[in-house]
Parts: structure tokens; C-alpha cells; sequence
């Protein structure tokens, strides 16, 4: 597994009379190059992580999600992104403060909730681009409590009708760290 972090700009007080410089956008990539899905007997084809690139601008997260080639089929696949958007393990539901739940079949989209303990509570629904191998999805931070960017994230691939078994994930293990 291979993780990629960069986040650029300036944190520096701005000198009397000049602008101070736009921060630049933070990105991170996690790719998982082992083939390593869970089988199931109810899945034909397991559907297996290769990477998960976030972006965050001003007003929104992006995360492009992929498969390996062969193994995403829009009409089982699910992914659920987790967000730990305090970067406190203690906090939400076993550190998770929102779900963001992607459903191809039917060009539902995406649900984003927040978590409420044990239970979650959908805030809103973003649309999802679909390609051969994947998604792109796109999330307000006014949906996750206007987080500033800085969160830890890890995205699970489930597929129907073997829920709740998680096929994959990337991480393999623990959350991506975004500064």
C-alpha cells in the first residue's frame, strides 16, 4: 500500500499592505496494489480497491475511487467513505463522525450522514459520476460540519447481496491522515 500526502500555502502572518497567498489545495492518494478481496460465493466477481484520491477546495471534498479492472459492477458494488473529521479516534462512532454512502444501481448517488451514536442520520444526497472502474463524488464541507480539510478517511467496498461483508479497503488497515 502506498500513501501520498501533499498540502501546500502558507500558514505565515501576512506582511502589512501585502495579500497573503491563496492556500493551495490539499491532496492525498492511497493505492493498494495487492490482490487481496474477501471472496464470496454470492458474488461473482469480488470487487477489489486499487486507490482512493481525495482533493479537498474550498468548499468541497472529491474523491475519485477505483477498482481493479474487471471487478466493479454497478449493480452490487457500494462503497462507504468514513470521515473522521476531528481526527479524534474517541469521538462519533468508533471515530467516525460521517458516512458518505455510494449506491450506482439506479443513479442514486450518494447519502452523506452524520453519526449519532449508534445510528446515523442522513444530511444530504450529492450526485456520483461513474466510470468503467469506479466513481467520482464530490461533498460540500457545509454537509460535514464545514470541516477546514483536515480529517482522516478510509473507504470500504461492499457489494449486494453479501452486506454486510467489506470486500475490500483502503487503507488495508487504520485511516489516511489529510493535512
Amino acid at each position: 500500500m502506498l500513501v501520498m500526502m501533499a498540502a501546500c500555502g502558507s500558514r505565515a502572518p501576512a506582511r502589512s499592505g501585502v495579500a497573503p497567498a491563496a492556500p493551495q489545495p490539499i491532496h492525498a492518494e492511497v493505492r493498494d496494489s495487492s490482490v487481496d478481496a474477501v471472496v464470496d460465493e454470492r458474488v461473482p466477481t469480488a470487487p477489489d480497491m486499487v486507490s482512493a484520491l481525495v482533493n479537498v477546495g474550498r468548499d468541497a471534498l472529491m474523491f475519485s475511487l477505483r477498482l481493479r479492472p474487471g471487478t466493479f459492477d454497478a449493480a452490487t458494488t457500494r462503497f462507504a467513505i468514513d470521515l473522521d473529521t476531528d481526527q479524534n479516534g474517541s469521538t462519533g462512532a468508533s471515530g467516525v463522525e460521517y458516512y458518505v454512502f455510494i449506491f450506482p444501481e439506479g443513479g442514486k448517488g450518494a447519502d452523506v450522514a452524520r453519526t449519532m451514536g449508534t445510528s446515523y442520520a442522513v444530511v444530504g444526497t450529492v450526485p456520483v459520476s461513474f466510470v468503467a472502474d469506479g466513481c467520482d463524488v464530490t461533498i460540500p464541507l457545509a454537509m460535514v460540519g464545514n470541516d477546514d480539510g483536515r480529517f482522516d478517511f478510509r473507504v470500504r467496498v461492499l457489494a449486494q447481496p453479501a452486506l454486510p461483508v467489506v470486500f475490500d479497503s483502503v487503507p488495508d488497515v487504520g485511516f489516511v491522515r489529510v493535512q
